[in-house]
């Protein structure tokens, strides 16, 4: 056997320990999470329904408090020990410790927010074929029932995702398709996909009209992402042209100050040529960078295209 194929199994090998022991880990939190199952919480419960994680709220608040209390244990064992000779060691280790629980409990919604957030940004870009694709199915003839159950097992992302989750009322749990596609419109997290569900779940009780209505939208939804596109093309080069013209150029002109300064002696301030450089180079640059890319992240991280 060569080495690749040795490597491949002790990966495989690998994982399945490290998904044995994560899985032993669940099914603890699990069963101290049930003392929270006590109480409903609909919101948290609708929320992990969005983000397709198989688990209960109880389980979810289980998991977050128990992963914060180990990490902040981790963090203030390693602080004892770094900073138990310092001047001052109760305000670095209390800082760090109540810093890591706070971060580590306030991240688990963070993650499942993010997981919401990129299941809604999948449909989105997903949405324009797969209803193109529905429409060719209704010209050829198909029920709204099997038009679903076809994109369900096609690969639209988290649209067959969603549809396959109908399929699964309908064919294992026994519902009716109005029934399971409005469970569906009540629970998806993609408002524009939750409208094309209600219009379905019509079309299914009416029983006509499903081939006109998906290519109106189909065309609809198609050239607003035309309009989407040109609109980010747009917008991308307004923020391109001011970083060229407000941060390269501040920076160049501010080098050459200093630099200038410097060479003819004039006084800059209360620091020295060389201090105010190293202060722009490593701190000023640096930190307005920083912000820049904030800046673009805040304005694209949600962008379909």
């Amino acid at each position: 056997m060569g080495t690749g194929s040795t490597d491949g199994i002790r990966r495989a090998f690998n994982d399945g320990e490290t998904n044995e022991y994560l899985e032993k880990y669940k099914m603890f939190c699990y069963f101290l999470g049930k003392y929270f199952d006590r109480k409903p919480r609909e919101d948290i419960s609708r929320s992990l329904y969005q983000a397709d994680m198989i688990m209960t709220p109880g389980m979810f608040i289980s998991l977050s408090i128990v992963t914060a209390l180990i990490a902040t244990a981790i963090v203030f064992t390693f602080s004892v020990i770094l900073f138990r000779n310092s001047s001052t060691p109760l305000v670095y280790i209390g800082m760090l410790t109540f810093l890591t629980f706070g971060l580590t409990i306030s991240g688990f919604p963070f993650v499942l927010y993010n997981k919401i957030s990129g299941k809604n940004m999948n449909i989105e870009h997903e949405l324009p074929f797969a209803l193109s694709y529905m429409s060719i199915l209704a010209s050829a003839g198909s029920s709204p029932m099997d038009v679903v159950r076809t994109v369900a097992i096609e690969d639209y992302g988290e649209i067959s995702t969603e549809f396959g989750k109908v399929m699964y009322r309908v064919d294992v749990l026994g519902e009716d398709g109005v029934t399971a596609m409005n469970h569906l419109v009540r629970n998806t997290s993609s408002e524009s996909f939750r409208t094309i569900c209600m219009d379905l779940a019509n079309a299914m009780q009416a029983g006509g009209g499903l081939r006109t209505y998906l290519e109106m939208k189909s065309k609809e939804l198609m050239d607003l992402r035309g309009k989407l596109q040109r609109e980010f093309v747009d917008s991308l080069a307004v923020y391109g042209e001011g970083y060229l013209s407000g941060v390269v150029m501040s920076v160049v002109l501010v080098v050459l100050m200093i630099v200038v300064g410097s060479a003819l002696g004039i006084d800059l301030g209360p620091l020295t040529p060389r201090q105010m450089f190293n202060l722009f180079v490593y701190f000023a640059l640096p930190f307005i960078n920083i912000v820049f890319l904030i800046l673009l992240w805040m304005k694209y991280s949600r962008s379909i295209l």
